[in-house]
């Protein structure tokens, strides 16, 4: 009976360590994983957070619900739909096949803001209060709530329309009225001018 205990066990041993995730692979997967990037977009009712540049030999699991993505090709990319304003996303990194699958290798914390469905209300039109801010999270208030707390905090864009210019024939008088200074001297020195000369001929004929 002992004989086939170690028996038994000499099977089994090699077995498991054959099936063993190395630290060679482990760190390769890290690598790859490392290199994947996301963004997210509203698409009007919900977010849609994509991971681009995953490797095929990964795969994105949602944490909140288990739910597995797999990558449309080789460093293709991965879209998860559906998800809330406000939801911080937990997205774990495995790989998706082989000894090391059960590893998470890394885990994105994506923080998806809130939406602010009141933003679009005639009450924010020209109106530069935070509350009225596509990203403010409103999901405290009511309608009644929001439209009070907006006119506690009316902020209204005042927009200043550019100044007339008065339209107007420029006649002989706006041209004295401009330059009245300038004729005035030049009347006062020709006059002194001519009394000089006047007074010098008449020294003259005499």
């Amino acid at each position: 009976m002992s004989k086939l205990r170690i028996l038994l066990f000499l099977l089994i041993v090699p077995l498991s360590v054959s099936a063993a995730c190395d630290s060679s692979s482990l760190s390769r997967y890290k690598s790859l994983a490392a290199n994947i990037n996301n963004y997210y977009e509203y698409n009007g009712s919900s977010f849609d957070v994509t991971f681009y540049n995953v490797s095929n030999e990964l795969k994105i699991v949602n944490k909140s619900n288990g739910q597995e993505f797999f990558p449309n090709s080789n460093f293709g990319d991965v879209v998860v739909n559906n998800l809330s304003s406000g939801d911080v996303g937990n997205f774990a990194v495995y790989p998706s096949t082989g000894e090391c699958s059960a590893y998470r290798v890394f885990t994105f914390y994506i923080n998806l803001p809130y939406y602010n469905s009141y933003s679009s209300d005639p009450i924010c039109v020209n109106n530069s209060s935070t509350l009225c801010s596509k990203w403010s999270n409103t999901s405290m208030y009511s309608y009644e709530q929001f439209v009070n707390a907006v006119k506690k905090d009316k902020k209204e864009e005042i927009v200043t329309p550019p100044p007339e210019v008065e339209s107007r024939r420029y006649g002989f008088f706006d041209f004295l009225g401009d330059y009245y200074i300038y004729i005035l001297l030049f009347i006062i020195i020709s006059g002194s001018i001519g009394i000089y000369f006047l007074d010098k001929k008449s020294k003259f004929d005499f």
